[in-house]
């Protein structure tokens, strides 16, 4: 299995296929929007974000899944950022299936069918929304935060987007462009526990949407299985559950 250079990313494109766990990650790697790591093996590719999130393309057979295992998924693997699986193909899980020290969990992925954004919902005058830059992205707290899915404040401001909401200057929710692509925009989200159920989230996804409109991309949103707040934030949206897929990590 060989790691290509970032200057044979334009190859693959043709090669990523529309798969239950969606388009837009590996598409924000071979489109150079987002750091990834590329790795093929014969017609066999695996795609691999900065945010830890994986894709396989192409024949994966077991050689190449063994081998994945071996370097990535296994006790013995050293990895400098996490490293989680995603597929919906039973061949793929069946073979995963088979060692000890692998945990499996599910996913949900979501899009947006309305021809039209949602307007903005109406937030209390003390909480102030503003466009994250450099210093929100270097100190905004929490663990869904753009530093989440993208290396620096330089390839984020370049490539992504983000909104906050600020509280006596203290950044209390956010969303934020996890992965974007040519076409589409996948939407992450945070609020603070003391500041949940405010609607503050859902003012700043709201701008996300309306700016997935204003720039021709189409928003998506996806979540773990468990949960709950996120799917409910998403129906509330106007989003729905398009596909679920397995995630597979050590």
């Amino acid at each position: 299995m060989k790691k290509l250079n970032s200057s044979s990313y334009q190859s693959i494109i043709q090669k990523i296929e529309k798969i239950p766990c969606g388009t837009v990650y590996p598409f924000s790697i071979a489109e150079m929007n987002q750091y990834g790591e590329v790795y093929k093996d014969g017609d066999s590719i695996l795609i691999w974000h900065y945010c830890g999130f994986a894709f396989l393309y192409g024949v994966c057979d077991n050689v190449f899944l063994e081998t994945i295992y071996n370097k990535f998924l296994s006790s013995f693997s050293n990895l400098s950022r996490r490293f989680i699986l995603l597929s919906a193909n039973p061949r793929v899980i069946e073979f995963f299936q088979n060692r000890h020290d692998i945990v499996f969990g599910q996913r949900y992925n979501f899009e947006y069918l309305s021809d039209n954004p949602l307007i903005s919902s109406e937030i209390r005058p003390e909480y102030q929304v503003y466009q994250f830059n450099k210093e929100l992205f270097d100190n905004t707290p929490g663990r869904i935060t753009p530093r989440f899915s993208w290396r620096d404040a330089s390839e984020f401001l370049n490539h992504g987007i983000g909104y906050c909401v600020l509280y006596n200057e203290r950044a209390v929710s956010w969303a934020f462009s996890a992965a974007v692509s040519s076409d589409e925009i996948d939407i992450g989200i945070e609020t603070v526990s003391d500041f949940r159920h405010m609607g503050l989230g859902l003012a700043v996804a709201e701008k996300m949407i309306k700016f997935c409109f204003e720039h021709h991309k189409r928003p998506v949103w996806s979540c773990d299985a468990n949960n709950i707040a996120s799917q409910k934030i998403a129906k509330k949206l106007g989003f729905i559950k398009c596909s679920e897929y397995t995630t597979i990590r050590r």
